[in-house]
């Protein structure tokens, strides 16, 4: 505070001395800020950070002590002019400066809607959001998810989760899964060896986002063949997440929410980042990132990443290598005119393709050993995924803004199976057996988004308004073989060692053929923000939209020779109109009240119909009622929220006793009515940023109760009624500041699973009978921790200790024939990581 005083009356007679002409001559004074020179800011508190700078660049500081109190300064090294340099080091902060003579003035950005400027780079796209990149931050200004334009967290009247760039380096993340393991009220489960499915309030999300533009299948849900990706994080600045019903921008799904990716983007000065890193189980990552300005005087940026993983793990016969490289170029091709262009490719080798883990048939636990992993050495998965993207972002004017994008993902690939089917009888000690095969996929995803975003003047106030347009078109194949040779060999779940399965050959004797499986979606879109007095903002909204779904599944007999076609599935869905509501109530400066109504719509077109063949049912319905308040505290240096929220969901198909009931494995079945009903309520309380100058936190609790209300059983039991996740870290201060500490925890009610698994015939595979089963896995805590100490302005070593105190428990239970996964026990990351500039 005291230096802050000295700076502001030294400020005050610098302005008064001007008065009376001893002032530097204007041309002078932007002479020298046009001038770059270099800077070496350490990183620390906000307000020491500026002092610095302004000591470096010879000029005088103005701002008041209460803007920066509680913010944090990644720091700043190399060549800058002046306001370049005072852009980067506010970037993150919520603030911005100008220069007045040789005065640097600090103040506050407005929130809502406003751009952000990164050094001569001043177009900000829809959808972007706000790069969190060396900011240092747990929490950004500004979110674009649930509005495709740049809105701060307290002004987006649902619940979004932002995990920035500072979170993912301090946890040590390399994916999605990492990151929505930290996410709040976010619960992850295993859907294969590795994929995994996300879950919030009790519905699976399934829609996600690049930069905010049209809407991307997930792909992780068991059948959708959509997909067979782990989003890797090299590509990627932070992840954004909204918890309830997204059809605005979401389009057809579960009113789970949706994940939103925003891409690392080029920077308009040189950076070059490395990283090594070496843990448990021979798990290896390197890592370099290199930006920069490229050409025609900045005007050309560019920015490459490239990762190599090489990792084992605590399972059996389990590994990954998993080569990356990401590119982009960003071109001011024009005066308010830019141009991105860019795209991921990655190999991916995966050995080791298990199932999880059987149980006893009654769903009792097997208590093996959490090693085990019911595979063979020579299963594995060889792929590649990659992605081609374009955007161009016009300015039509200071208020308005034009944004056009395009998406195009591959995934291709082989697997060679091998893994275990079936419940464990607890007398006869059988069940389990062997299966796999060999099987081939493919999926094509092309995404069009065009949208134009601006403000305009209206009975004396300035009103928001975004319309836009999006094009989904997904086209994926899936081929398969019969059984390899040696299936259905029985399996001693406790000594697998004991009954092999030598190595079959390949077979490419395909005979089960998902194509064409294909889906389309398109849709107007459109949002009002209406500012309706000083403290009142009416958000209003609607998507209208198409769907279509084609898939052909056929069948090969061998005795005759011929394809015959097993499920025939069509549905076209008329025109849905999805509408949005919101209202923001602004408290005073720092706190607001909101309320908000949002819909989805979900197509079930594996669900039939009857009379046999059946035709397509009616699509489910989902809705969200969510109303709460949200902090921005300390200039927006941390934010705070308390919701309650109410969903529900309609026409869930439910089967039909006046049909016998078929099943086509991934196809059409019936018959069914849509008569089901489910209910999900809650609680959601988050807090994200600086608590305390130098000391980040992100956590939050999440109480849901859900219901399905056609027999009043739990809806979703993998979903805890109470979650609870914190991760936070502190930079000591004095002679210890370059040491930083930090820890956490993931902590879980009681999860409930129950249903019917099929027993299958040894000697053929069929299906014979079903049993019931039923499992309940008490609550538990995991706990983190973390250590990082910068060796200098450059390098930095960080120390990632995971299940600090090796809790053995299952992150994901499946039925009592398959798809139960331990969670991992204690392991160890160390990072080796380089900056320069």
């Amino acid at each position: 505070m005291p230096y802050l005083i000295r700076q502001t009356a030294l400020s005050l007679a610098i302005v008064t001395a001007s008065c009376v002409g001893v002032s530097l001559p204007a041309r002078a004074v932007d002479h020298q800020h046009a001038v770059e020179q270099v800077f070496d800011v350490a990183p620390g508190p906000l307000d020491q950070a500026l002092t610095r700078f302004a000591d470096q660049a010879g000029l005088r500081l103005m701002v008041a002590s209460e803007v920066v109190t509680r913010q944090h300064s990644q720091g700043l090294h190399g060549r800058y002019a002046v306001q370049q340099g005072l852009d980067r080091l506010l970037l993150g902060s919520g603030l911005s400066a100008r220069l007045s003579g040789d005065v640097i003035l600090v103040e506050r950005t407005p929130a809502l809607g406003a751009a952000l400027e990164l050094g001569t780079t001043t177009i900000q796209g829809q959808g972007m959001g706000q790069m969190t990149e060396n900011t240092g931050s747990y929490t950004p200004s500004l979110t674009s998810v649930g509005s495709k334009t740049p809105t701060s967290l307290r002004q987006t009247p649902q619940s979004v989760s932002v995990i920035t760039h500072q979170v993912i380096q301090d946890k040590g993340m390399v994916d999605l899964t990492d990151a929505m393991k930290i996410a709040p009220g976010i619960t992850v489960q295993n859907s294969t060896d590795r994929l995994s499915t996300y879950f919030s309030r009790g519905f699976a999300i399934e829609n996600i986002q690049i930069d905010g533009a049209a809407p991307m299948a997930l792909g992780t849900t068991a059948g959708s063949f959509y997909s067979n990706k782990n989003y890797n994080l090299v590509e990627f600045d932070h992840v954004e997440v909204l918890r309830g019903a997204s059809g605005l921008f979401g389009g057809t799904g579960d009113p789970g929410g949706i994940i939103n990716l925003v891409r690392k983007r080029p920077l308009d000065t040189y950076q070059l980042k490395v990283e090594a890193s070496a843990g448990s189980w021979d798990n290896y990552r390197t890592q370099l990132d290199v930006t920069g300005p490229m050409a025609f005087d900045g005007k050309l940026r560019g920015r490459l990443v490239t990762a190599y993983t090489d990792r084992q793990y605590f399972l059996d016969e389990r590994s990954t290598e998993l080569p990356t490289i990401y590119g982009v170029l960003e071109a001011d091709v024009l005066p308010g005119t830019r141009l991105t262009v860019g795209g991921r490719y990655e190999r991916i080798h995966e050995n080791g393709s298990g199932t999880g883990l059987p149980r006893f048939s009654t769903g009792g636990d097997l208590g093996l050993p959490r090693h085990t992993n019911l595979s063979q050495s020579w299963a594995y998965q060889d792929g590649r995924s990659q992605e081609l993207f374009a955007k161009i972002d016009h300015e039509l004017s200071d208020r308005w803004k034009v944004n056009l994008s395009y998406t195009q993902t591959q995934d291709v690939g082989m697997k060679k199976g091998s893994f275990s089917v079936g419940a464990l009888n607890p007398v006869t000690g059988l069940g389990p057996m062997w299966l796999g095969s060999n099987s081939r996929y493919r999926s094509d995803q092309q995404l069009w988004d065009v949208n134009v975003a601006g403000k305009f003047d209206l009975l004396g106030r300035e009103h928001e308004f975004l319309m836009g347009a999006d094009h989904q078109r997904i086209t994926s194949r899936w081929q398969g073989t019969p059984q390899l040779a040696g299936a259905f060999g029985a399996i001693d779940v406790y000594d697998p060692k004991s009954t092999p399965w030598i190595e079959p050959p390949i077979r490419k004797d395909w005979v089960s053929d998902y194509d064409p499986n294909s889906q389309v979606q398109y849709g107007l879109y459109s949002t009002l923000r209406m500012h309706v007095a000083d403290p009142l903002h009416l958000i209003v909204g609607a998507r209208v939209q198409r769907y279509k779904f084609d898939q052909v599944y056929r069948e090969f007999d061998g005795s005759t020779g011929a394809w015959s076609v097993a499920s025939d599935v069509s549905v076209r869905e008329p025109t849905k109109v999805v509408p949005y509501g919101g209202v923001v109530y602004d408290l005073n400066e720092e706190w607001s009240a909101y309320a908000s109504y949002s819909e989805i719509f979900k197509p079930q077109q594996s669900n039939l119909q009857g009379p046999l063949p059946g035709s397509p049912v009616e699509a489910m319905t989902g809705e969200t009622y969510e109303t709460g308040i949200k902090g921005e505290l300390f200039g927006g240096a941390l934010n705070t929220s308390i919701a309650l929220y109410y969903t529900k969901r309609e026409n869930q198909a439910v089967e039909d006793p006046a049909y016998p009931l078929t099943s086509v494995l991934f196809g059409g079945n019936c018959c069914y009515l849509t008569q089901g009903k489910v209910v999900s309520k809650g609680i959601d309380l988050e807090v994200s940023g600086e608590v305390l100058p130098d000391w980040s936190v992100i956590a939050g609790y999440t109480y849901n109760n859900n219901r399905n209300r056609n027999n009043g059983d739990v809806f979703s039991g993998v979903t805890p009624k109470h979650l609870f996740k914190l991760w936070s870290t502190y930079r000591l201060p004095g002679d210890f500041n370059d040491l930083k500490i930090g820890g956490g925890v993931n902590l879980q009610s009681a999860n409930y699973v129950n249903g019917s698994a099929s027993v299958l015939d040894p000697a053929t595979g069929a299906v014979v009978g079903n049993e019931r089963y039923e499992y309940r896995q008490a609550g538990y805590a995991v706990w983190n921790a973390m250590a990082e100490y910068r060796l200098d302005d450059h390098w930095s070593v960080l120390y990632n200790l995971n299940n600090a105190f090796d809790k053995k428990y299952y992150s994901t239970v499946g039925s009592s024939a398959l798809g139960n996964w331990y969670g991992d026990p204690r392991n160890h990351m160390l990072t080796l990581r380089g900056t320069f500039w």
